[in-house]
């Protein structure tokens, strides 16, 4: 039910519920009806002053919708009516509305067009192709990582308790990883990315390789390690691309704002360069592998590296049998 356009006697009635309320705040009741009311001018009021589409209405009412216990407190009696003061906070805040709109909008235009940019740039790679790396091995401070080769070899070697697998699929990959060379191939491609493994899979893959929880998860935490410099360069590097971007919105107001145009010149030159620098510091970012690479793991424990990457790709196949998405899905 639409409130616009208001009459005389409602818009004075409505003015005068406001001044009582504000000489009795304890009256909830009249609290909720003015709020109401308030929240459907809002709404309303910046189509039917044809500031603001009316599609983007609703989005205005929440951009105000915490104010509004302010304007009910802040209204005084006089020249203008409640509408009439509401329409003035209207106009003045439909412009701060626009221009973080633009700014979103403009947001977004950007990750759109740095999204295909790294399409077009980065193309999906092959299964068993290796990522790039950015982060040498040979930096990397070796302390704890020298147990990995001893943990590897432990876990290869030990069995604990069999564990009781109910599902039928889980169990034929059960047996098929109590042969030592599937076994080996199977720790290998859980060594690539042992953070994720040793957080949301721990309990599970102790149970498949029937070894000891304790003993799975301190092989992944060493493994780790490796993986907390990279961890750190990546933040790095975000916090580099967030300035950026920051003053990337920056000069996009001051182009806003800038009459003169030989300013806007040097700014529109400062926007191009800022954009080209920001969109090379998202392609790096996300060219960071947060994993092992082969070459990496291979040094880690003295395996060559082709033979790293034939595990992977015959690890890949075997465990694609056993994964839920199956030729008859019952999902589809």
């Amino acid at each position: 039910m639409y409130l616009l356009p208001l009459s005389e006697s409602a818009s004075l009635q409505l003015t005068k519920s406001v001044v009582s309320y504000q000489k009795q705040h304890d009256d909830q009741v009249l609290y909720q009806s003015l709020h109401e009311q308030t929240q459907q001018l809002m709404y309303e009021l910046p189509s039917f002053l044809h500031l603001i589409d009316e599609e983007d209405c609703c989005e205005f009412l929440f951009f105000c919708y915490d104010a509004i216990p302010y304007y009910l407190n802040t209204y005084r009696e006089g020249r203008l009516s409640y509408i009439g003061y509401l329409s003035q906070v209207v106009r003045k805040r439909s412009r701060y509305f626009i221009a973080q709109k633009q700014i979103q909008r403009k947001k977004e235009l950007l990750v759109a067009e740095s999204d295909f940019y790294h399409q077009q740039a980065n193309p999906l790679p092959e299964e068993t192709l290796e990522h790039a790396m950015y982060c040498r091995f040979s930096s990397v401070v070796q302390q704890d990582i020298k147990t990995l080769p001893a943990l590897f070899k432990e876990l290869l070697e030990h069995r604990s308790q069999p564990s009781i697998v109910n599902d039928g699929k889980l169990l034929e990959l059960q047996g098929l990883l109590r042969h030592q060379v599937n076994r080996k191939r199977f720790l290998i491609m859980l060594t690539l990315s042992p953070h994720m493994a040793g957080h949301y899979l721990l309990e599970d893959l102790a149970a498949l390789l029937e070894v000891n929880t304790t003993l799975l998860a301190e092989y992944l935490n060493t493994a780790d390690i490796v993986l907390a410099q990279k961890r750190a360069c990546k933040e790095e590097f975000e916090t580099i691309s967030h300035r950026h971007f920051r003053r990337l919105l920056e000069i996009e107001a001051e182009l806003l704002r800038e009459e003169d145009e030989t300013k806007r010149l040097k700014l529109e030159q400062l926007r191009i360069w800022t954009q080209r620098v920001y969109k090379t510091k998202i392609n790096q970012i996300r060219a960071m592998e947060l994993n092992l690479s082969h070459s990496e793991l291979g040094a880690l424990l003295g395996i060559p590296k082709g033979t790293i990457d034939s595990s992977v790709h015959y690890m890949k196949r075997l465990l694609s049998q056993y994964m839920d998405e199956q030729e008859d899905n019952e999902y589809l």
